[in-house]
């Protein structure tokens, strides 16, 4: 690092710095565990940053608890709040500090500081997993080294290129395949986020090593005190836009799917979230389809709305976006890919149309938003269509994987 970036990190830390007040007094008694992922995880922007969120809070009850940033040497200030959310459930985030010598400690000092400690490394999507392996096997030799594949990227960017053919994707999904499937059997343990993804890696590395740590959800309202379908108007998709999956399936929304609903409910409104939303997706912007990008309070739209929409036509893992509208007993209308991984029933807990069936998806979003029955239906059965995905239901299965 040159002079000059060295004096404007200074000077930035000694502006904005601290981003949280809390020490936190690491346990003697317990194991360690560091986990390194690719930012300070988003909660409320991607459903991986919030899935990760989560399991930190949940193993900071039992372990001493360490996440750092693997790009940024210096996290952005707006990072301020994420950090003080894991720090409120003890979790130790690392931020460059001036000590009282004046002196800059950073993202070395701090891994240095830890590296006699480390139980375990959690290795948080595949670049991680591959830029770290080899620093830690020689400077944490006694730690077990965790890979969290989030989803199978190669299988998610196979899926799509199948669809839309990209010459950049296609050389990435080389990469992503080699780190998925020839280097993960360097890993002590992996993770994979569904049974069915478990189920597909079998075929590349020993069984013993794998492990099913899905997203965690958990219902957050009483149905019967949410407001009553009656009450309700419009549909919305959420989803950040740095996913591919998430892009294409707002542009079927719009040009196959509305159309057909609308020929029927001329006046239904569909509101779509998310941040990093592309110029292909912001023109679509109009009275009946907003384009509301990142919102910071999305809750209402769980109080308001008739359904959460997902037309996925490719991807891998298991969908966040689902898992958070069943916390708020909110029906989801998806696909078959929408549906992998998640325990849902068609009828039950969802209503899955075919990835291109549009007529079917259009049907189901009439029948979700004119029929009370089925509304209710779906609305009622969410604390049933979420408990596998609750801490409890998962939580002997990640006291197995840190054995």
């Amino acid at each position: 690092m040159g002079i000059k970036r060295k004096i404007k990190n200074y000077i930035h830390i000694k502006k904005f710095y601290p981003l949280s007040e809390k020490i936190i007094i690491p346990d003697e008694n317990k194991k360690t565990i560091l986990i390194v992922d690719s930012q300070i995880p988003t909660f409320d922007k991607d459903s991986a940053s919030n899935r990760l969120t989560e399991i930190a809070k949940f193993l900071a009850k039992y372990y001493n608890v360490y996440l750092v940033d693997w790009r940024k040497e210096i996290p952005n200030a707006k990072s301020k709040k994420y950090i003080q959310n894991l720090n409120d459930h003890n979790v130790t985030v690392y931020t460059p500090f001036i000590n009282k010598y004046g002196l800059l400690r950073g993202k070395k000092y701090f891994i240095k500081n830890l590296l006699p400690k480390i139980d375990f490394v959690w290795c948080h999507r595949p670049e991680l997993f591959e830029y770290y392996l080899d620093f830690f096997r020689a400077k944490a030799p006694r730690a077990k080294i965790i890979y969290d594949m989030v989803d199978i990227h190669y299988l998610r960017m196979e899926r799509g290129l199948e669809i839309k053919y990209d010459k950049t994707r296609a050389k990435e999904v080389v990469r992503y395949k080699y780190i998925e499937t020839e280097l993960s059997k360097k890993a002590d343990k992996i993770v994979v986020i569904s049974d069915q993804e478990k189920e597909f890696m079998k075929s590349f590395v020993d069984e013993s090593k794998l492990f099913t740590v899905s997203n965690v959800h958990n219902l957050k309202v009483n149905p019967t005190e949410m407001p009553s379908f009656e009450e309700r108007a419009g549909i919305f998709f959420i989803g950040t836009f740095l996913h591919d999956p998430n892009v294409d399936a707002v542009e079927i929304l719009y040009h196959q799917i509305m159309p057909l609903v609308w020929k029927v409910q001329p006046d239904l409104k569909v509101t779509i979230i998310g941040s990093e939303v592309p110029e292909s997706i912001l023109k679509m912007n109009s009275q009946n389809f907003e384009v509301a990008g990142y919102v910071e309070n999305i809750i209402p739209y769980y109080e308001k709305c008739f359904a959460s929409v997902s037309p996925l036509r490719f991807g891998a893992g298991v969908k966040g976006k689902i898992g958070q509208a069943l916390e708020y007993a909110l029906p989801v209308l998806t696909t078959e890919i929408g549906a992998e991984g998640m325990f849902l029933e068609n009828g039950v807990t969802a209503l899955i149309a075919g990835n291109e069936d549009y007529q079917k998806f259009a049907d189901n979003i009439i029948e979700i938003c004119t029929n009370r029955k089925t509304w209710e239906t779906l609305h009622n059965n969410s604390a049933k269509a979420i408990f596998p995905f609750t801490i409890e239901a998962q939580k002997e299965n990640i006291f197995r994987l840190l054995q």
